[in-house]
């Protein structure tokens, strides 16, 4: 006698050609948002930077680490209602992780969120 998952994987193999097959069109998958598609590439940043559109990122780390003392553990870009927005992540010395949202622009610190 077979052991039964031998024989569960060998019904598999012998029923797979008839499983009925889905397939994706372009139309069921989710559209992409307008921000996606305006999200500023890495590269874009320095040009931003350099045009006085953005803050350099070096600037806006130390004004955020100023407020809320602790380990920078990931920054990543976004884009709010035709803004860029610096998300840091920051391991306070509570062990607390907290996201802090500034503004590229003005340097505003738009939001604090402790996770």
């Amino acid at each position: 006698m077979y052991p039964p998952r031998t024989l569960a994987f060998v019904c598999f193999v012998l029923l797979w050609p008839s499983l009925p097959v889905w397939s994706a069109h372009a139309d069921d998958l989710p559209a992409r948002s307008r921000e996606a598609d305006d999200l500023p590439s890495h590269d874009d940043l320095p040009k931003r930077v350099h045009e006085g559109k953005i803050l350099p990122l070096a600037v806006l780390k130390a004004k955020v680490l100023a407020k809320l003392p602790g380990e920078l553990i990931d920054v990543s870009v976004d884009r709010h209602d035709d803004r860029i927005i610096y998300e840091f992540r920051i391991l306070r010395g509570s062990g607390q992780v907290t996201e802090v949202e500034v503004d590229a622009a003005s340097g505003r610190i738009v939001e604090i969120e402790n996770e």
